[in-house]
């Protein structure tokens, strides 16, 4: 069989074995192009034998040839006849393609069935680590969220905690202070005594999700709104001691602060509160 690349058009000859071995895949020795060699075969250009003739015509043939004397022919012409005859049949040589000469050297077939389940077996080993890696990087993004996760899946909030349980690590509750706001503020002096200031004020958590308590700031300030003193004020300060920390601040509630404030050797004229997550 002959096949042509179809690259640079070079012709080859190939063997059904070698194309069964290999699914038809070659390399062209000339171009390097990889081609289905049974896709682009081409037909062989031996010239095709005369057809016999009819057995009508070789009767005519035949009664022709019988009408007519055969020539004389001395034993000499037999034997000068003979061999030429023998020798145009021995030397007639089969029509081959000019490239079909250099196949071996020229013709390189594709990876082997074999090759090919080798390379898959080396490839097995990077896909089960990388599987490996993946998994380690989702676990690690699952406990850095445990948090956001817990919220965005509540039914799954059980079994967080006795995961954190065996890990011996927390599970903090989400800090959105966006959605933390101050709904109102006051600051007088007490009515009963005017070294004391009264702060009240009332906090609010605007989320669907509880959140954890937030810290506030109060700042005193002079006629000049420049901060005289500043003061940090954690949960345990204005929900008071008998409260669960630890609860947090429930989904869209509310919680009312009074506190009481010593002011005797502070000049201030003003105040400024705020909430943030350290």
């Amino acid at each position: 069989m002959i096949t042509q690349c179809p690259s640079c058009h070079t012709h080859f000859r190939v063997h059904a074995e070698q194309l069964a071995a290999r699914a038809g895949q070659v390399r062209c020795g000339k171009c390097n192009r990889i081609f289905d060699a049974l896709e682009y075969l081409i037909e062989s250009t031996t010239p095709a034998p005369e057809p016999f003739p009819s057995p009508a015509k070789a009767d005519e043939r035949f009664v022709a040839d019988a009408a007519q004397p055969a020539p004389e022919s001395t034993p000499a012409d037999r034997e000068k006849s003979e061999p030429d005859l023998h020798a145009s049949v021995l030397t007639h040589p089969k029509h081959v393609e000019p490239e079909a000469a250099s196949v071996a050297n020229a013709f390189e077939f594709g990876p082997t069935a074999s090759t090919s389940s080798a390379k898959r077996a080396r490839r097995w080993p990077w896909v089960f680590g990388s599987t490996l890696m993946l998994l380690a990087l989702l676990a690690q993004a699952g406990y850095y969220y445990r948090s956001a996760l817990i919220v965005l899946f509540p039914e799954a909030k059980p079994y967080a905690i006795a995961l954190c349980a065996s890990l011996d690590c927390d599970l903090p509750l989400p800090r959105r202070i966006e959605l933390m706001s101050i709904e109102a503020s006051d600051l007088q002096a007490d009515t009963t005594n005017s070294n004391i200031m009264v702060l009240s004020a009332t906090i609010k958590n605007r989320a669907v999700f509880g959140q954890q308590l937030p810290l506030l700031e109060l700042t005193l300030t002079d006629a000049q709104d420049l901060p005289v003193v500043r003061r940090v004020l954690v949960p345990r300060d204005y929900v008071g001691k008998a409260a669960n920390i630890q609860a947090g601040f429930a989904a869209n509630s509310e919680i009312a602060i009074k506190l009481f404030i010593e002011g005797s050797q502070v000049k201030a004229t003003g105040y400024r509160l705020y909430l943030f997550y350290s």
